[in-house]
């Protein structure tokens, strides 16, 4: 049995540089979106602002990627008392989280950029820097995924069934489109 090539790719000390940058970008983002995600609650109970509720979700949902991330690190380390699937169901969140945190900063910028036309290349490498932060974080996510299959098969000779977790993102990914959709309409 071979490992899967994000897997490799993922395991060379390049990417893990990688991994560091954007986590200096993306990682103090998400805890301030932690901090401010109670006042953001507090404020869309009272006017029912959907952007905000987006926010939260994100927020919370990078979170659970991040606890999905530190588990698949401890994990590998004791696997024998390791929830798999959970760990997995974690990672999806990230994952999922990430992309619409992508594509929605992806959208502000490219809509900006189109109407006002005034914006400088350094606005413009920011944002694509944000983005290719995320990226980096998706391809970490989908690397322990793979290694977290790998090892399970290895260690009980049995294949790890990965539907439910697919079936899981799918259905986060089209939940965080549907409120990223709204909460740009409103």
């Amino acid at each position: 049995m071979r490992r899967q090539l994000i897997d490799r790719m993922a395991d060379t000390m390049g990417f893990r540089i990688l991994l560091f940058l954007s986590g200096l970008l993306v990682l103090p983002v998400l805890a301030l979106g932690m901090l401010v995600s109670p006042m953001f609650l507090a404020g869309s109970l009272i006017a029912r602002d959907s952007g905000a509720l987006a926010f939260i979700l994100l927020s919370t949902g990078g979170a659970i990627g991040i606890v999905g991330w530190l588990r698949a690190r401890w994990g590998a380390r004791t696997p024998e008392r390791h929830n798999v699937g959970l760990t997995l169901a974690c990672l999806a969140v990230g994952i999922a989280t990430a992309l619409a945190v992508g594509g929605f900063v992806t959208y502000i910028v490219i809509d900006e950029y189109s109407r006002t036309w005034g914006w400088n290349g350094v606005q413009l490498a920011i944002g694509a820097a944000f983005v290719a932060a995320h990226g980096v974080w998706i391809v970490a996510g989908i690397a322990w995924i793979e290694r977290l299959m790998f090892s399970y098969a290895v260690r009980t000779g049995r294949i790890f069934d990965a539907i439910p977790v697919a079936l899981l993102l799918v259905a986060l990914g089209l939940a965080l489109t549907v409120l990223l959709a709204l909460a740009t309409l409103g």
